[in-house]
């Protein structure tokens, strides 16, 4: 019986060893010390432009502030000539989301979930804006269940750095059964990233009836995106 004892208080303590070293000792420090709403500016020069909420209602306003649980969140629509880009951006400081939660919120899950299909997508895209380059940012081109082609660029931001996305599954499912989906991402999260798995993060997505390769040729497009860098998207500007 005493080594069963022993066999629990030793399990005991190690767990407690872990949620001392998670709570204590993790990297809390914030890198982006800005505020969303300055990062995505109102007005760009050659674009009209207005806030676009997340939901219809209080009520679904509410409920998606439950499921991602961020700090702060914007979302703003930039329209010209035959051109429309929405820029969406969620941050978590540190400590308020895992690294598999935060990450698994993007159009390949919740767009697929919610009737999309996905038609094309690269990971890992290198690109330049104005000679300045972008950090490796993921590309999908997805059907909307209304028939239109929408394409996203998007990066999950971890203390600053691109989170991979080549592994993840089209159309995560919700509750266990996604978690279950997921655990092999998690195991490689600890893998890659110690216990440390609520680190600061940002989910950053750009939407457009425009390909990647059409916005980087547009003069217009080009000059929005370099008044987003204060976002950390490019890598001479990133989270300080």
């Amino acid at each position: 019986m005493k080594p069963f004892l022993y066999l629990g208080a030793f399990l005991l303590l190690l767990l407690a060893a872990l949620v001392i070293k998670i709570e204590f000792f993790t990297d809390a420090a914030r890198r982006f010390s800005g505020s969303l709403e300055d990062a995505v500016p109102r007005t760009v020069i050659g674009w009209q432009s207005k806030d676009l909420p997340l939901a219809e209602s209080t009520a679904g306003l509410q409920n998606v502030r439950g499921v991602l649980n961020y700090d702060q969140v914007v979302q703003r629509i930039y329209a010209k000539e035959g051109v429309q880009i929405i820029v969406y951006v969620a941050y978590w400081e540190p400590g308020r989301i895992s690294l598999v939660d935060a990450g698994s919120h993007n159009p390949d899950s919740c767009w697929v979930n919610a009737g999309c299909e996905r038609l094309e997508r690269q990971y890992a895209q290198e690109a330049k804006v104005n000679d300045r380059a972008l950090l490796p940012y993921e590309h999908g081109l997805y059907r909307s269940p209304a028939g239109q082609e929408i394409h996203a660029i998007f990066w999950h931001l971890v203390n600053g750095e691109p989170n991979r996305y080549d592994e993840q599954q089209v159309g995560w499912r919700d509750g266990l059964a996604g978690r279950l989906e997921r655990a092999t991402l998690v195991a490689k999260d600890f893998q890659e990233r110690g216990l440390d798995q609520r680190r600061e993060q940002m989910f950053v997505r750009f939407s457009s009836n425009k390909s990647p390769k059409e916005l980087l040729a547009d003069p217009d497009a080009r000059f929005l995106l370099g008044r987003l860098g204060k976002l950390g998207i490019y890598e001479d500007e990133r989270w300080k």
